[in-house]
């Protein structure tokens, strides 16, 4: 019966239910073909002379992240207000249910910053629950908007029958009981659900029934504020910034209006400072300051399973795994990282480092026998001859490439290797030796005879230049003698 009412507004197409709230049913809806348009459907009881007045005044202005109403009427005897979203968006309940509750503190932390203008605005009470805020994306992020609406008057906590746990427990206890009280306690209670609702704490669960639901509110318990219900992981339960989060909560969801604070200063600082202790680098460091290196990982594996990933995280675990010398994971995390910042030579590098130390502990290669590590060293190796690099290693690569093509028993290609390591880097006598090596393994013995009187001839020149001692040339020529 409802789709049909809901049809008969003139060039809106009702497309799907969104929720019931305190303040009508909103429903997903296209008009002209563009499925931006939201639509609150409001009982007509409750549309008297002051409700529809107050529409208007708020009609009237754009205020700061409210959407903004497009229409509004008689649909048949039910009354709409239409909605104007020109972005995605997803509602502020589907948004906790996707996010971690780490996440969804941010979210807290931003409703808490824009409701001094929400504030400002004709709405009081705000009306501050999980289906009235949406949050629209913006430049690749997500922020609150109010879908701004007056306040129904009810004349009987029934009329309150067919609503959700999550919406009827952001209406102050007070309001059920028909209990006078400022419309700024009232948000700040619903403020204050909200912040529950995003640690993941639910109703109690023998509430069932519309009459429990609402009797529950009405005496401050339909929700219980405690880290045990709700989704916080139990190795948190001893951080301090969490425990004065559920102090502050419960500040502002208490039932006496006198008792909750003015503002949302209190809980923006606990949701900040809640955040920020439970950062998994940070925990992480602190198990590594107790020498705990392997609850450390735990706590960065949980990071990066339940947040996301996190480069400065990843090379923290690769640390830890390096001192604990598992290498391998090691590499793992360093993989992670790169592929998050492709572009940041240090890590390259590091990363090419550990795979380079791995791969010169693998047993020898039989020829045309698979070698995926050395596949990954040739891609890492030849990206970086190509990048800027300290001059101390611009032919390291080469000399890398050199050995992996060697145990491929490709002696051609580490030759050619390592002639443009020696082209690079014309005083590095390694890379000499290494180059006649393998002439002398392909029997080119020509070749491998021009190349020790190279040899001899630059460690005299370096020995007259002073760039080398005769001590040193000596030592050289004692291991070229002996190929």
């Amino acid at each position: 019966m409802q789709i049909k009412l809901m049809e008969s507004i003139d060039g809106i197409q009702i497309d799907q239910i969104i929720g019931v709230t305190e303040r009508g049913t909103l429903w997903r809806a296209t008009r002209r073909r563009k499925n931006d348009r939201i639509v609150r459907i409001i009982d007509p009881r409750f549309c008297d002379h002051r409700f529809r007045q107050a529409l208007t005044n708020l009609s009237n202005l754009q205020y700061p992240r409210m959407l903004r109403i497009v229409g509004q009427g008689w649909a048949g005897v039910h009354f709409y207000i239409e909605y104007l979203a020109d972005s995605s968006w997803e509602t502020l309940e589907d948004h906790f249910n996707r996010l971690h509750w780490r996440m969804c503190l941010q979210v807290v932390d931003q409703i808490c910053e824009i409701l001094p203008q929400w504030s400002n605005s004709p709405v009081h009470p705000l009306g501050l629950n999980a289906l009235n805020i949406i949050m629209v994306k913006d430049f690749g992020h997500f922020l609150p908007w109010l879908l701004p609406c007056p306040s129904l008057k009810y004349s009987s906590p029934c009329d309150l029958f067919g609503i959700n746990s999550s919406i009827i427990s952001t209406i102050a206890p007070e309001v059920i009981r028909g209990v006078t009280s400022t419309e700024r306690s009232q948000d700040i209670f619903a403020l204050g659900t909200l912040a529950m609702q995003a640690l993941g704490c639910s109703a109690v669960r023998q509430v069932t029934t519309d009459e429990d639901r609402v009797e529950a509110q009405a005496c401050g318990a339909l929700f219980v504020c405690d880290m045990q219900p709700a989704d916080i992981e139990d190795f948190l339960f001893d951080v301090g910034a969490l425990k004065l989060l559920i102090q502050v909560i419960k500040h502002f969801s208490h039932i006496s209006p006198d008792a909750r604070p003015m503002d949302a200063a209190e809980l923006r600082t606990a949701s900040r400072s809640a955040f920020e202790a439970t950062k998994p680098g940070i925990l992480a460091l602190e198990y590594v300051k107790q020498q705990d290196s392997r609850r450390a990982l735990k706590i960065l594996e949980w990071g990066f399973e339940t947040i996301g990933e996190n480069p400065t995280d990843r090379i923290l675990a690769a640390t830890i795994c390096e001192r604990i010398e598992e290498f391998s994971q090691a590499l793992k995390h360093l993989d992670q990282a790169v592929e998050i910042t492709p572009g940041d030579l240090e890590l390259c590098w590091r990363r090419c480092d550990l795979r380079w130390y791995l791969y010169q502990k693998l047993p020898p290669l039989l020829a045309g026998e698979p070698d995926p590590e050395g596949d990954l060293l040739i891609k890492d190796l030849n990206w970086l001859k190509l990048s800027e690099m300290n001059p101390t290693q611009k032919n390291e690569p080469h000399k890398r490439l050199s050995t992996i093509y060697r145990r491929r028993h490709n002696l051609p290609s580490a030759a050619q290797e390592l002639f443009d390591a020696i082209e690079l880097e014309a005083a590095d006598m390694e890379a000499l030796y290494l180059y006649a090596q393998c002439f002398k393994d392909m029997k080119k013995l020509d070749e491998f005879t021009q190349i020790l009187h190279e040899a001899y001839r630059r460690l005299d020149r370096m020995v007259k230049t002073e760039l080398m001692s005769e001590r040193e040339a000596q030592v050289w020529r004692e291991q070229f003698n002996t190929l």
